[in-house]
């Protein structure tokens, strides 16, 4: 439609005025990422994007961030967003393994060190990015607390099932792994989205067109769905993600926000791996939908007031 940008105009969706976007070369290619120095910073938050998700949908909580003190370092995962792409085909998301991805957001960490210096870093990762964090807090001592936002610990509905498994194992044993998954396709344009009548990620509202919009107002960001490798790849990483080997080495405290009304990750998963790390907190928003970073004001406002919340209590501690 002629106005499919037109929530871009939004004073609440701007870049952040001294924003700086970065490229940094990791062993899962180029990755995008960017900064945004507080003035006075207590400081500094990593966020870690969800599945598809590229940095412009994000830009209204990195003001946030900002404004309360914190500055924001934010990567784009590779195969979407401005990172470079996992195939030839440039709108299909693909990767054999996430094990580079944890790599590359360890690369940016390392990459932003002068940026970070000495103030507290902590963490914010959405769904696949929780999931690919909890990865890094594993791995890493330098961050001082985690917010792991609806992780993907579990596929909905403990997805696949034993028999879509084994066909995509079969798929991708027999050359078809960078083929599109069963259902994904190129990328297309969603009228309900824009008419505000459906929206599986959150309710109906401006936050939830800016997938879209970004995508049409820079097509080079496009994504569309995975492929049959990614999806292994996936599920292979929530293995990863909720294993004692990991739950166990996280040893800073945790809080982990679940939407009642998600329809893409597991919250049983959630809540299971939460109970195996030492210092977890659940906090379950009623009638929520899985992208509470794009969510209606009525879920948004006191979903971002109380990450501020945690991260600031966090800082109480040190």
């Amino acid at each position: 439609p002629p106005d499919a940008t037109a929530v871009r105009d939004d004073p609440r969706f701007q870049l952040p005025a001294d924003w700086q976007w970065e490229r940094l070369a990791t062993k899962a290619g180029d990755v995008r990422w960017g900064y945004s120095e507080a003035v006075n910073a207590k400081a500094a938050v990593l966020f870690l994007p969800g599945y598809s998700a590229p940095l412009e949908i994000y830009f209204e909580t990195f003001s946030a961030l900002t404004a309360s003190g914190y500055t924001v370092i934010a990567m784009d995962w590779p195969g979407q967003g401005g990172s470079s792409r996992g195939s030839e085909h440039p709108e299909k998301i693909h990767a054999w393994s996430l094990d580079g991805h944890v790599q590359a957001a360890t690369d940016v960490v390392d990459r932003a060190s002068d940026i970070i210096g000495d103030l507290p870093l902590l963490m914010s990762g959405l769904s696949m990015g929780a999931n690919l964090g909890a990865r890094v807090l594993a791995e890493r001592n330098d961050f001082v607390a985690a917010a792991l936002v609806t992780p993907m610990f579990g596929i909905y509905g403990d997805g696949p099932n034993a028999v879509e498994l084994t066909i995509l194992k079969s798929l991708a044993f027999v050359g078809f792994g960078e083929r599109y998954a069963l259902g994904s396709t190129d990328w297309t344009y969603d009228m309900d989205v824009h008419n505000e009548v459906n929206s599986y990620c959150s309710h109906p509202n401006d936050r939830t067109k800016l997938w879209y919009a970004a995508m049409v107002a820079n097509p080079e960001i496009k994504v569309g769905g995975m492929s049959n490798a990614m999806a292994l790849a996936m599920v292979e990483s929530a293995k990863i993600a909720r294993s004692a080997e990991v739950l166990d080495r996280i040893n800073v405290p945790v809080w982990m926000p679940l939407a009642e009304a998600d329809v893409f990750v597991s919250n049983d998963a959630a809540r299971t791996a939460c109970e195996q790390i030492g210092d977890c907190k659940i906090q379950q928003y009623a009638e929520a939908r899985h992208c509470l970073f794009e969510e209606a004001d009525v879920y948004y406002t006191p979903f971002i007031e109380d990450l501020l919340g945690f991260l600031d209590g966090q800082l109480a501690t040190l």
